[in-house]
């Protein structure tokens, strides 16, 4: 699953992503989430499995489908700047995105 198919699947449950960062808001509390904890064992965080349910429980029931079940994003840091992908081509777009924020320098006209 990409990044856009996933968006459009979370928007039916109630939920919206922030850009690369890995936090989730539902829409109808407007409660924010992280859907990632630290594995036993191992250095990078991992999605719970149910990472798209509203902590206060406002899609508890809500339905989605398999590909959005079975879709596990990866907490990724580059450059101390978090986020959330989904596969390789999302982890390209996300190194792309923060290249494009390293500072540069424009000389002085003066």
């Amino acid at each position: 699953m990409n990044r856009t198919m996933l968006e459009q699947e979370l928007k039916t449950v109630g939920v919206s992503l922030n850009g690369w960062m890995p936090v989730f808001l539902c829409d109808n509390c407007k409660q924010r989430w992280e859907p990632f904890h630290t594995a036993v064992g191992s250095a990078a965080p991992t999605a719970r499995l149910d990472y798209w349910r509203c902590p206060n429980g406002c899609n508890a029931n809500a339905e989605v489908s398999v590909s959005m079940q079975t879709a596990l994003p990866r907490y990724v840091c580059i450059n101390d700047i978090p986020g959330m992908v989904l596969d390789d081509e999302d982890a390209e777009e996300f190194a792309r995105y923060v290249r494009s924020m390293d500072l540069t320098e424009v000389p002085s006209k003066s």
